[in-house]
């Protein structure tokens, strides 16, 4: 009697596993063909908050870079001012496609710059790692951007990097080093979760990790970065007029707004596939 009920909670554990794979099939449908502009701006929307709130904050910012390094006043203006240009620059070539591979290298560029000059005073609430995790997520989903691009046009993955003769094959490195970066933010968010989350997240970044069902667990990755993106970074929650709730109020946005970018370099991990490295790919060899 006890076995012919584990084998009814067994059915129904696959029948839910089957229509959740059916209705994620469907979604990814009706969305797919909007994933690569959806992507795109997401992406560079953290380069778009960062440069107009360093413009609202110029004094503030500038006093900054003074103070903590001991520049001059003009020249830690002058620092800003081509950072500020060089954000919006590189976000608008990101999304002119045609150019995208130098808007890539530019917004790279300007993360090695935050990475080195904030990376220290850990400006997120994880603390210095989460900083550092955070900007590898965004930096693997240029990488996929930069090599998508070049693979396109019949060059190798990056400049500089030898060709093996199987363009196909060296871009598949990249593809899995992006997964391994992209699910980076989940060891910055994952700590702080309960149990329960935590059950339910580790299978989801391990499917990723090894390209399993990656259309479908890819997918749930980015409701996952978007649940703890409402739930932890909710920075319209706060309250109050002191400068401690402010300053909590700009920390959140600046999380909230780069989890976004990250989600669209998942985005753009999700459509160009998990690549010939992945769990995926030896399935449909094998059926093959």
């Amino acid at each position: 009697m006890d076995y012919q009920g584990g084998g009814e909670s067994d059915d129904r554990v696959a029948d839910f596993v089957k229509t959740a794979t059916v209705r994620l099939t469907k979604l990814k449908k009706v969305v797919s063909p909007y994933f690569p502009i959806m992507a795109r701006f997401l992406l560079i929307l953290t380069f778009l908050e960062d440069g107009i709130r360093v413009l609202f904050e110029f004094s503030a910012q500038v006093y900054f870079l003074k103070s903590h390094y001991g520049l001059p006043k003009w020249l830690a203006g002058f620092i800003l001012i081509v950072t500020v240009l060089l954000s919006f620059v590189g976000a608008g070539l990101v999304m002119t496609k045609k150019y995208e591979v130098y808007g890539s290298y530019v917004l790279l560029g300007f993360l090695l710059y935050q990475q080195i000059m904030y990376g220290h005073i850990s400006p997120v609430n994880s603390g210095g790692f989460g900083f550092l995790f955070r900007n590898l997520s965004l930096a693997g989903a240029f990488f996929l951007l930069i090599a998508l691009k070049r693979l396109r046009e019949g060059r190798s993955a990056l400049p500089g990097l030898p060709d093996p003769g199987n363009r196909a094959t060296l871009f598949t490195y990249f593809q899995l080093t992006s997964r391994i970066l992209m699910v980076l933010l989940a060891a910055e968010f994952i700590p702080a979760w309960g149990g329960f989350w935590f059950v339910v997240t580790i299978p989801v970044i391990l499917c990723v990790l090894v390209g399993y069902k990656m259309p479908h667990t890819g997918i749930v990755l980015i409701f996952i970065y978007f649940l703890h993106n409402v739930l932890n970074s909710a920075f319209w929650s706060i309250g109050g007029g002191s400068s401690e709730d402010e300053y909590k109020r700009e920390i959140l946005k600046y999380e909230f707004v780069q989890t976004l970018s990250i989600m669209g370099g998942l985005m753009l991990l999700v459509s160009s596939g998990p690549g010939m490295l992945s769990v995926d790919e030896r399935i449909r060899r094998k059926n093959f």
